[in-house]
């Protein structure tokens, strides 16, 4: 039994209740600074609550401490719950600054602890199928790369900055998995304030990659996530919008003409995670797809971005 404690009721509440779906999970505390919530999350789902967030970190009989704090302390609380030897499963992004990542990463590594980033895309059905049929080369070599996000302003303020940190990141993470690091980054955006377009194209020896992110839909616009991977022997294609009317197109197009639509059964990109997260505690193994170490490698682009569109003056 991995026995939890959850650090905010944001993203934490939504936590709880996905811990409480999954067998081997208990989770023993959830903190947060909003008395009212914390007694319809103890009357509702039955978990105890605290306004003092070291009663987590110190609390002897919990093994992991999952992180749903604002980000500018993600990397404070997480080497906290390391140095009292709990494992760390932290929503992204890790951090807003490279060097707190590599402090969190040592820490980890100092105190032999795992710590879990929220990469979920990688485990996202269409993601992860793909991921493995490039890196089986199933279609030769990949010629380029296209993944894109699109929603209405209703995640809070999403202008240029936080498009990128918050938004932008998690296609790093696939592209990487899909193709490496990139040689060299090039970025463009318009900054409406609280909302944001970023357009970021990736240079590799003979080939390119372009990620885009919008968060100025029209409101009520379904939020529109996709990709497009052409490779030497055919493409991979994923066009969804989740909304109202939500619709979903995964399918590979031959270089013969020919079209395959696939019809994976479509998991919850979520629970999947944390899925795989008990895997990984119990067999005590380090995560693939979660790892610290992935994250810093999206931080490292994510900076190149930043650095990209700072030298045009775009942010606001």
């Amino acid at each position: 039994m991995v026995k939890v404690g959850i650090v905010g009721t944001g993203f934490g509440r939504q936590h709880a209740e996905l811990y409480k779906k999954i067998k081997g999970f208990e989770v023993v505390l959830i903190y947060g600074r909003d008395e009212n919530k914390l007694r319809e999350i103890n009357k509702t789902l039955n978990i105890g609550t605290t306004t003092d967030l070291y009663e987590i970190i110190e609390h002897e009989e919990i093994d992991l401490v999952d992180i749903c704090l604002p980000t500018s302390l993600h990397a404070k609380w997480a080497i906290e719950a390391l140095k009292h030897r709990k494992h760390v499963f932290c929503e992204t992004p890790l951090c807003y600054q490279m060097d707190e990542a590599e402090n969190v990463l040592h820490t980890s590594e100092q105190y032999q602890r795992n710590v879990f980033v929220d990469l979920f895309f990688k485990l996202s059905t269409p993601h992860h199928i793909t991921i493995n049929k490039i890196q089986n080369l199933e279609f030769g070599e990949v010629i380029s790369f296209r993944s894109y996000n699109k929603t209405a302003p209703v995640w809070g303020n999403l202008g240029l900055r936080k498009n990128v940190s918050d938004f932008h990141i998690h296609n790093f993470d696939f592209l990487i998995e899909i193709l490496g690091m990139p040689e060299h980054v090039v970025s463009n955006g318009i900054d409406f304030g609280d909302q944001s377009v970023a357009i970021t194209t990736l240079n590799y020896e003979n080939k390119f990659a372009v990620v885009e992110s919008y968060t100025n839909l029209p409101k009520n616009a379904p939020f529109c996530v996709g990709f497009e991977v052409i490779c030497e022997k055919g493409s991979i294609k994923f066009d969804a919008e989740y909304g109202t009317n939500t619709r979903e197109e995964f399918a590979i197009y031959y270089r013969d003409g020919s079209k395959e639509v696939l019809h994976p059964q479509m998991k919850d990109d979520y629970e999947q995670v944390i899925h795989h997260i008990k895997d990984c505690l119990e067999y005590n193994k380090k995560s693939e797809f979660l790892d610290i170490t992935s994250a810093i490698q999206a931080i490292k682009i994510r900076d190149a971005v930043f650095k990209s569109l700072e030298a045009k003056n775009l942010f606001q």
